[in-house]
């Protein structure tokens, strides 16, 4: 049965508006309140993208009824709600009058992810103290009054990559992986944990740890329904393309060491496989991208054989196994920035048993017995997440779907402040590329545009708070893919392996020319901007060797902003806490050829090539991509009299947060560049 009910009965836009309308001149007016910036002409309220709709980060538990999520703004406080019962008419959640979970400031901090422990009425955490994402588990008493839910810092690693409870009624115990070591080659074991009473001697053991043949990494490790044995990720030689998904014996373990085997053939090259919540009956089910694409597999424990039940030919977008009736089965999401559609595949033979279609990038948030909570978002659509209830009524499938969150439509109208275009941009070679050209609804006078070329992480089918205040500013964003993206299998995330500052980069070359013959805007008045990854790309960029790969191309972009960047390939490698990644897209700089090559794409080595203006803007805290790269290039760049401006945020981490630091950094950004096109004509 189609799942029509699951698709919003009108598009995104158009809304009515408060903003001036499309073409006409923005109002202009000195700053008149602490979350206004000035940029030229104009002011820039950002107020409603701080107050309006300041939610992040929604995280339900059906089983346990309740929605968590962050409230942004001055301090960033930890709210639930109840969720609908199941059975019990649903209306909008009263995201307004959720209560505090604790009194922390979490924009002093980073957590990721939350879970319930019913027996012992605690939340567990993972999280870090101080923006250092040296993330550990923590615990709060959810029985205490507020001012004393103090989350107990329980574990002590270096870093926790992920965690799960056991399946029993209680969740008696803890799983999850331990990583010792502030560089690389860490030690990480699998350990357990006593759930209900963490603190006592003996609750927290070591089981098994990780080898050169079987290095252990990010994933949430999960019990089998008797608690024999635990499945998790693990990479064959710490290769992050050959990630296999093993399984631990605990049956004896007391009395040696438990056996550890890849139930998957490590012969097959995969990336992130990662297992779903819940068993379907004997089976395990998991997503792998082994076949180009991701799709669903089923492995039995008792016949340990595997059974693909997808053939996906698009992106995987989300997963989440759930039971209607007596049918095992698996919400599945797929898309591309054309389109989502939302599937519900039996998980005993991958039969299709209903399925809808959106605009928007669609995302699974959880699903626990016949219900899901499933979302929706799109260049021009800021957010909506539904509860979609399934049951079977006289064996057939009946679906109820109720809107959860949406912020109201005036609020949207002010939020979106660009018209989306979806392009493709021929690059060097003859690839296509898909990008969004991100116009603003209220552009800059003619002859003085402006635009700006996301550098990596482009051509998402998303709204994002950065590229509309960019809009609401005048600008021009142009969003592409370059190769090396994710969203368009597997063959084309890998163009960029061992390529880093290469192809990836003449790509955004190509894009800058189509953006002047297109567009109109002249080169001193294209930017490149970009953060982590970005912020790398965007130095690079600005100070790229011409001959790299042969291909005699370079760009003259008018400006730069890099972001939480890495300008020195071979010390990030040393001090992030990802060289793993490193290595896969740059090469290993123990091998002599890869380590020239890792110095030759490092942009601190070109600062001499710099030709523009650039800005930097790094967290102080940030351990995932240390602050000394963006500190080295800056001092570099002054030594060799470049035009650079350089924002370092304290006690920040990957991300700026907080409602004042926001709008610091916001007003840095501006006054940057129209410090640049302030000279130009």
């Amino acid at each position: 049965m189609p799942l029509l009910a699951c698709v919003p009965p009108t598009p995104a836009t158009p809304y009515p508006t408060t903003a001036p309308l499309e073409g006409e001149a923005a109002e202009i007016s000195e700053p008149t309140s602490p979350t206004t910036v000035s940029f030229l002409d104009r002011s820039v309220d950002l107020s409603p993208f701080l107050e309006g709709f300041p939610y992040a980060n929604f995280n339900p538990k059906l089983e346990h009824g309740r929605m968590f999520f962050m409230h942004t703004g001055e301090r960033y406080v930890l709210r639930s709600l109840p969720l609908p019962q199941a059975g019990a008419a649903a209306t909008p959640l009263e995201i307004d009058g959720a209560e505090a979970v604790c009194e922390v400031d979490w924009s002093t901090r980073s957590l990721w992810g939350v879970r319930i422990h019913p027996a012992t009425n605690t939340l567990w955490l993972h999280a870090d103290a101080s923006n250092d994402e040296q993330m550990n588990l923590w615990r709060i008493d959810l029985a205490a009054p507020l001012a004393q839910r103090v989350p107990t810092q329980i574990t002590n690693a270096d870093y926790v990559y992920g965690w799960g409870f056991s399946e029993d009624d209680g969740h008696a115990q803890i799983a999850y992986l331990a990583r010792t070591g502030q560089q690389a080659p860490y030690r990480t074991c699998l350990r357990l944990l006593d759930a209900q009473d963490p603190t006592r001697e003996g609750a927290d053991q070591e089981v098994v740890c990780d080898s050169p043949e079987l290095t252990f990494t990010w994933s949430s490790p999960h019990f089998s329904p008797d608690g024999q044995q635990i499945y998790f990720s693990a990479q064959v030689q710490g290769d992050r393309k050959r990630v296999q998904i093993v399984e631990v014996d605990l049956r004896n373990a007391k009395n040696k060491p438990p056996r550890l085997a890849p139930i998957t053939d490590v012969n097959v090259p995969r990336s992130s496989p990662d297992v779903l919540e819940g068993w379907a009956g004997e089976h395990l089910l998991y997503v792998s991208n082994e076949a180009g694409y991701g799709d669903i597999y089923s492995w039995s424990r008792r016949t340990r054989k595997h059974k693909r039940l997808t053939h996906h030919t698009e992106e995987l977008l989300g997963a989440a196994s759930l039971q209607v009736g007596s049918t095992h089965a698996v919400l599945v999401a797929h898309g591309t920035p054309a389109g989502s559609t939302l599937e519900l595949l039996d998980a005993s033979s991958g039969a299709v048993l209903g399925h809808a279609a959106a605009p928007g990038k669609i995302g699974i948030l959880d699903a626990h017995d016949g219900r899901a909570v499933w979302t929706q978002q799109a260049p021009d659509k800021v957010y909506e997440a539904n509860l979609a209830s399934f049951s079977k009524i006289d064996g057939e499938l009946s679906l109820h779907n109720d809107t959860l969150i949406r912020p109201s439509a005036a609020l949207e109208s002010e939020l979106v402040r660009c018209v989306p275009e979806a392009v493709k941009i021929p690059s060097f070679d003859g690839t296509l590329l898909h990008a969004f050209v991100l116009r603003p609804k209220q552009p800059l006078p003619d002859g003085q545009a402006i635009a700006m070329v996301r550098s990596f992480y482009g051509g998402d089918n998303e709204w994002t708070r950065h590229d509309h205040l960019l809009c609401a500013a005048g600008i021009t964003v142009v969003s592409p893919a370059v190769r090396g993206s994710s969203g368009f299998g597997k063959a084309f995330a890998a163009l960029n392996d061992r390529d880093l500052g290469g192809d990836e980069i003449v790509d955004l070359f190509w894009v800058a020319r189509w953006i002047e013959t297109e567009l109109g805007i002249p080169s001193a008045r294209v930017g490149v901007y970009g953060r982590s990854h970005g912020g790398y790309a965007t130095m690079r960029a600005m100070t790229f060797p011409p001959e790299t790969n042969d291909r005699n191309e370079a760009y003259g972009f008018g400006f730069g902003l890099a972001e939480a960047g890495f300008s020195d390939i071979v010390a990030f490698h040393d001090a992030t806490n990802i060289p793993d990644w490193v290595v896969l897209e740059a090469g290993d700089p123990a091998v002599p050829e890869d380590l020239a090559r890792l110095r030759d794409r490092s942009p601190i080595n070109h600062v001499e090539r710099l030709a523009a203006p650039i800005f930097l803007l790094h967290g102080a805290n940030d351990w995932r991509v240390p602050v000394a790269g963006s500190r080295a290039f800056v001092e570099a760049a002054k030594a060799a009299g470049k035009s650079v401006s350089y924002l370092e945020v304290e006690g920040q981490g990957h991300h700026v947060e907080g409602q004042e630091r926001i709008v610091e950094a916001w007003q840095a950004r501006f006054d940057f560049i129209e410090s640049v096109v302030a000279s130009t004509p």
